[in-house]
């Protein structure tokens, strides 16, 4: 090597990525069946179109049970994005492995969304039943289906994860253009897409979390999924209010009363506070949203250290907050604000104790690793109450 020059790292150019990633101009990782970069976008990816091979695994291990042995993917090829009755054409060729994941899903997996018992019933025969006429609905409730049993059988964990990869994003791709066409007709069936894709989103499998963060982010992905979920809920409020599924936002309406006036008196927690308002000026309107995220964060905790209730209520009481967070307050966590970041290592201990929810394991400590890892000194000195109530051990190379 010539003297004064430096080393090239070796890198392998590619001629192969997907559309998305050639139009955006950034270099496709070719992960299949959908690659890193629009699974974490949420977008429809055609790298299996572009590489000219069959959209299901490149093998399935002998592990796995004798209904997945013919998959064959039975995946969407070209399909109407109506989602309506025209587009249940695609449902003509759901494979074994299909079958075998309705079947999970409406003996297991439903069990795992609520604890209400008229809920669960919705979710077991109402849901299903939108799916035979949206298919959006059907690939994302077989996918958290997939995603279920690769979380509870480890030999075929990465079988199960790629086949939930592959009908969430059939999913995608058949919702996405009705996000901006939402009406009395399909909010219904769009709000069911919005709701798994968000229990998706937080079942990642542990180890490959990163495919919902970006390389250098420490914001989660799910956060911001939430956000399409708020979008759906407020420009069809009326229209889920009147429909058949009223009575699940009834819940989320008592929380609504009581949100204002519980707040939990935690000693760490009036710290933060005190520490916000000595770091910010009285007339910065970064102050105003940290302060707004974190008086909600205060009623939140109210669920668990205040009162001694359901999991479905905790469970409300952190999507209540992930709701009423602003658009500046999540502008700040992409930024790597680090009061805003100290606020979300608080909103990590109430994922840590739901965690024995299947959907929500190991988020606690994986989300607050990223946190710690992007504070500097004196702010890692201020999540030190979080760090001890999840019980998290910081990594060496990050002391």
């Amino acid at each position: 090597m010539t003297p004064g020059r430096t080393s090239r790292r070796p890198h392998i150019k590619s001629r192969t990525g997907c559309r998305n990633c050639k139009r955006r101009k950034v270099k496709c990782g070719e992960e299949r069946p959908c690659c890193r970069n629009c699974l974490r976008r949420g977008v429809a990816c055609d790298i299996l179109e572009r590489l000219g091979v069959p959209n299901a695994p490149a093998h399935q291990p002998a592990t796995t049970s004798p209904a997945s042995t013919s998959t064959g993917s039975g995946l969407p090829q070209s399909q109407t994005p109506s989602g309506g009755v025209g587009g249940a054409t695609g449902i003509t060729n759901l494979t074994m492995l299909d079958l075998e994941l309705l079947h999970h899903y409406s003996t297991s997996t439903y069990l795992t969304l609520s604890a209400d018992p008229v809920s669960r019933n919705y979710f077991l025969v109402r849901v299903p039943q939108l799916g035979f006429s949206h298919p959006y609905v059907l690939y994302s409730m077989l996918s958290l289906a997939a995603s279920h049993l690769a979380h509870f059988r480890p030999e075929s964990r990465q079988f199960y994860s790629a086949e939930a990869t592959a009908r969430h994003t059939a999913a995608t791709s058949l919702a996405t253009p009705l996000l901006s066409e939402i009406s009395e007709a399909n909010a219904v069936p769009m709000y069911f897409f919005s709701t798994f894709t968000l229990f998706i989103s937080f079942a990642t499998l542990r180890g490959e979390e990163d495919l919902f963060f970006n390389a250098d982010d420490v914001m989660p992905g799910w956060l911001t999924l939430f956000r399409g979920m708020r979008t759906v809920l407020e420009s069809n409020g009326r229209a889920l209010l009147s429909s058949s599924i009223s009575f699940l936002f009834q819940p989320r309406a008592d929380v609504g009363r009581n949100w204002e006036s519980n707040e939990v008196d935690l000693d760490a927690l009036s710290d933060l506070q005190a520490f916000i308002d000595a770091s910010t000026s009285e007339h910065d309107q970064e102050r105003r949203h940290l302060l707004d995220a974190f008086v909600d964060l205060k009623r939140a905790f109210y669920s668990f250290y205040g009162e001694d209730l359901s999991n479905d209520a905790k469970i409300r009481s952190i999507f209540t907050w992930m709701y009423k967070i602003s658009d500046d307050y999540i502008n700040m966590l992409r930024h790597r604000n680090n009061l805003a970041l100290c606020i979300l290592a608080f909103f990590c201990v109430l994922l840590n104790r739901l965690e024995y929810n299947w959907w929500l394991k190991g988020w606690g400590t994986h989300l607050i690793d990223r946190i710690y890892t992007a504070l500097d000194g004196v702010h890692r000195f201020r999540i030190r109450w979080p760090i001890q109530e999840i019980g998290w051990v910081p990594r060496r190379e990050t002391i």
